[in-house]
C-alpha cells in the first residue's frame, strides 16, 4: 500500500512535468540516507518535526529558491532540512523539481525506519534533512563524483582539454560571481558546457568548488560528469543543459506559486497517508504478536494441567533447599533457573494433599 501511494504521487508529479513545456532538470543523481534512526518515544515527535519542516520548506521555495529549518531545538527528535533550486531555473520549474524531491526522500524511509538523515540530489535542485545543523558544511564524507556511461566518441584529448578549461574556469568564476556560474569551451568540433552553484549557507564556496573540480576532470572521456559535495554542485556535458525555460515556465509569479501550493498540499496528503499506514501496520503487528502469545501460553497452560507437573511454592521451595545458591543454574530473561529435586517436591506435595 505505501509503495502504491509513492507511485500515484510519483505519476501524478509525472503528468505535471510532461504537460508543461518547462525543463525543471528533475533528473536523480544520487540519493544518500544515513543509517542513524530515531527510536522509541523520538519517533513520533521526529516524523512530526520532518513532516513540518518539509512543508516549511516548500513555502520558502516557492517565494525565494532556497529555505532551511531547523524543528524541534536541539532533542533527540530534531529535524534541520536544506533545500535550494539552480539559480537558473525559473520558479514554476523549481517547484517542480522540488516536488520530485520530497517524494524521491522518502525512500529513505523516515517514517516507516525514523531514518534522520538523507540528502536528494538532482541537477535542478538539491534536498537534505539531518539531525544536526549542517547548513554551513563544504565538504562531507560521502561527497561523490558521478560520471556518466556514454564515451565521448571525438577527439578525447580535446574534450580533456576543455573540461579541465571549463571546470577551472567555473570554480575560479562561481565564488565571485554569487556562488553560481554557467559556462562553455567551444572548438575544434568540440563543445562543452556547464554549470557550478554553492549552497546558500556554505561557509567556504571557493574550498568545495576547487574540490570539485579536482575530482570532475577524472570523469572524462564520459560525455558527462557531475561532482555533488555538501555544499555544492559541479556539472559538464556535451549538450547545453542550462537556460533551457520556456516561456510558459516563466509566467507569472500567481500561477507559480499555485502550483507550489498543489504540490505542496500533495506532499503532506502522501506524508498523512503513509503515517497512517505505519501506525497501522505498527498496531497490527503488536496485536498479532500479542494474540500469538495467548495462543502459546494457553496450550502451555493446557499440557502443564494435563501434566504430573503442578507443585506448590511450598514443594518448589523444598525441591530447591528453599532457592539456594547452590541449585541456581543461571540467569534468564524472566528470572533465575534452579536445579530441582523432583522427589522432594513429589512428597511434600503428597504431604499437603493429606496422603501421607
Amino acid at each position: 500500500m505505501g509503495i502504491s501511494i509513492l507511485l500515484r504521487a510519483s505519476v501524478f508529479l509525472s503528468v505535471l512535468l510532461g504537460s508543461s513545456l518547462a525543463d525543471p532538470r528533475a533528473t536523480l543523481v544520487a540519493m544518500i540516507c544515513t543509517n542513524r534512526t530515531a527510536v522509541g518515544s523520538d519517533r513520533g515527535p521526529f516524523v512530526a518535526n520532518f513532516v513540518a519542516a518539509l512543508d516549511s520548506l516548500t513555502t520558502q521555495l516557492s517565494s525565494k529558491g532556497y529555505g532551511s529549518v531547523t524543528n524541534g531545538g536541539a532533542g533527540n527528535s530534531s529535524v534541520y532540512a536544506f533545500g535550494e533550486c539552480m539559480k537558473d531555473l525559473s520558479q514554476s520549474d523549481c517547484n517542480l523539481c522540488f516536488a520530485q524531491c520530497k517524494i524521491q526522500i522518502l525512500r529513505c524511509f523516515p517514517f516507516q525506519q525514523g531514518i534522520r538523515g538523507g540528502r536528494v540530489f538532482f541537477d535542478g535542485c538539491y534536498l537534505r534533512y539531518d539531525d544536526y545543523n549542517f547548513f554551513n558544511d563544504s565538504l562531507s564524507p560521502v561527497d561523490s563524483t558521478v560520471c556518466a556511461t556514454e564515451k565521448f566518441s571525438g577527439n578525447t584529448t580535446v574534450f580533456d582539454d576543455h573540461v579541465t578549461e571549463l571546470g577551472r574556469n567555473l570554480s575560479l568564476g562561481a565564488p565571485k560571481n554569487g556562488s553560481f556560474l554557467v559556462g562553455s569551451v567551444i572548438g575544434g568540433n568540440t563543445s562543452v558546457f556547464g554549470l557550478a552553484q554553492c549552497w546558500k549557507y556554505t561557509n567556504d564556496c571557493e574550498k568545495c568548488l576547487n574540490n570539485s573540480f579536482s575530482r570532475i576532470v577524472s570523469c572524462p572521456p564520459s560525455r558527462e560528469g557531475r561532482v555533488i559535495n555538501a555544499g555544492c554542485y559541479m556539472r559538464y556535458s556535451t549538450e547545453k543543459f542550462y537556460y533551457n525555460n520556456t516561456a510558459s515556465a516563466t509566467t507569472g509569479g500567481n500561477s507559480g506559486r499555485r502550483l507550489a501550493i498543489i504540490l505542496g498540499s500533495t506532499f503532506s496528503g502522501v506524508a498523512l497517508l503513509l503515517i497512517i499506514l505505519t501506525m497501522a501496520i505498527i498496531t497490527r503487528k503488536k496485536a498479532l504478536e500479542r494474540r500469538k502469545e495467548r495462543k502459546l501460553l494457553g496450550h502451555l497452560a493446557n499440557n502443564v494441567n494435563k501434566s504430573k507437573l503442578n507443585f506448590s511454592y511450598e514443594a518448589l521451595e523444598k525441591a530447591t533447599n528453599y532457592f539456594h545458591s547452590s541449585n541456581k543454574l543461571g540467569q534468564g530473561g524472566s528470572g533465575s533457573v534452579y536445579k530441582v529435586n523432583f522427589l522432594a517436591a513429589f512428597l511434600v506435595s503428597i504431604d499437603a494433599n493429606g496422603l501421607n
